[in-house]
């Protein structure tokens, strides 16, 4: 769970930053699905020395993100969908080589087949100014999924 909150937060802050200054948010289509690829690194020992020799991990992962709704009085108020496809976790460390406890590993062998379905799994953001204001649902989106007040 602490990976999907990074590559969520990764996300919403790159979004974030290409706003400031304005009133309003993330502005998405309705008929348009948004392909976004993600990177970052964890790096366990990076006091410790030079980054060749840092032992860390790499997550990326392609994000498919859809407007589900957005308030028809013209309020920057937005619902979107975020799904992740294509996880991948490796050595930030190519040097290590049959060292690498990455080598001839899967991403459901790494970070575990459960965690990897969680991260799978779509999340509604409900966009205020483009601020998430609610987070929830690992369902695709339904009228009747807790966000009744916005219908």
């Amino acid at each position: 769970m602490i990976l999907l909150a990074v590559l969520f937060l990764c996300f919403i802050s790159s979004y974030s930053a290409s706003v400031k200054g304005h009133t309003t948010g993330l502005s998405l289509n309705n008929d348009r699905l948004y392909k976004l690829t993600y990177s970052t690194e964890v790096f366990l020992d990076r006091d410790k020395g030079s980054l060749q020799d840092s032992v860390g991990y790499r997550i990326s992962s392609s994000v498919d993100v859809v407007l589900l709704w957005r308030n028809p009085d013209g309020d920057d108020d937005q619902l979107i969908q975020i799904t992740m496809k294509d996880v991948n976790v490796e050595s930030v460390n190519q040097q290590r080589g049959e060292q690498s406890i990455f080598k001839g590993k899967s991403p459901p062998k790494i970070i575990g087949k459960e965690n990897l379905e969680a991260l799978r799994r779509p999340v509604l953001l409900h966009l205020i100014h483009g601020k998430v204001k609610v987070t929830g649902g690992s369902t695709p989106f339904s009228p009747n999924s807790g966000f009744s007040s916005l219908q």
